[in-house]
């Protein structure tokens, strides 16, 4: 790996970035606007792959480049979930609001990273509003963040002290792998060995397993099933619950992960991302992001 050495540190984190976010995503929007860079340190950004076990690839229709415009919208017009088209754009974190998230209403800290609680926002639009899963993770993407992903006992305890009855739910980063790319026989079956947390990419422990996981062991199935249990899907017809969740109490369970198709709206926990913050710092070095 020496030869990253002898690149321009932009160019190899822009490259990093692009193959973070189209694992992500399930989306390609980076791809385009990097094609030029991509081909000029293929064989180096392949072994970096590798090494951090690749991901499937995905395509769109491209989305802007990176920008500090400050502008602190809901649902960002330069990136998003397309309603009428079905597809997504990725959102680059943006500067200024990279910088100014520390003094957002509603934001807190633990083992070092920053969390953002939408429902504690001192803005009351902002405190009241839903997003569904995509638009949820580019508005904390803007920020350097990504949604919530529960990594250890002690991090799930730490928020779930900030959920109280006014809080019936909240999105994570938990995402079901059941789009292109995700045929690995390691992910079968998907509703044991098939989740992870899209904000680093890291694997969940099977859901039938004792490793650290919430998962409700109730639902709205009648009679009740454990989750995950695509009951929208298999129940309704609908869509697949294929983005996880934290309820409080909605099956009478207490705070527990669930299974939601991922176009329900819901508030939002927004987390740091090392790697978002390192992109937005070489990104724009005029600007002091900590």
């Amino acid at each position: 790996m020496k030869i990253l050495h002898s690149l321009p540190v932009t160019l190899v984190l822009a490259c990093l970035y692009l193959q973070t976010a189209e694992a992500q995503f399930g989306f390609g929007g980076f791809r385009n606007l990097f094609r030029p860079l991509e081909n000029l340190i293929q064989p180096v950004m392949r072994g970096v792959q590798n090494i951090f076990g690749g991901g499937p690839t995905f395509t769109d229709d491209g989305t802007k480049s990176p920008q500090a415009t400050g502008k602190d919208k809901l649902f960002p017009d330069d990136c998003g979930r397309e309603e009428d088209k079905g597809t997504g754009k990725l959102c680059f974190p943006d500067g200024l609001l990279c910088q100014e998230r520390v003094n957002k209403g509603g934001v807190q800290k633990f083992g070092g990273h920053l969390y953002w609680f939408s429902w504690q926002d001192n803005d009351n639009s902002v405190r009241n509003a839903k997003w569904d899963w995509f638009n949820a993770r580019n508005y904390c993407r803007k920020r350097c963040m990504d949604l919530v992903s529960f990594e250890t006992q002690q991090e799930y305890d730490w928020v779930k002290g900030f959920i109280n009855v006014n809080v019936p739910y909240f999105w994570t980063s938990g995402r079901l792998c059941d789009f292109d790319g995700c045929d690995r026989p390691d992910f079968f079956p998907k509703n044991i060995n098939g989740w992870f947390w899209s904000a680093n990419q890291a694997r969940l422990s099977p859901t039938n397993g004792s490793g650290f996981h919430d998962w409700s062991f109730t639902g709205g199935f009648q009679p009740a099933q454990k989750q995950p249990d695509n009951r929208e899907e298999i129940q309704q017809g609908g869509e697949s619950e294929s983005c996880m969740a934290v309820l409080n109490n909605f099956y009478g369970d207490g705070i527990k992960w669930h299974d939601v198709a991922c176009h329900h709206e819901k508030p939002i926990i927004c987390e740091d991302v090392e790697g978002h913050l390192a992109f937005a710092r070489q990104t724009f070095p005029n600007i002091r992001i900590p």
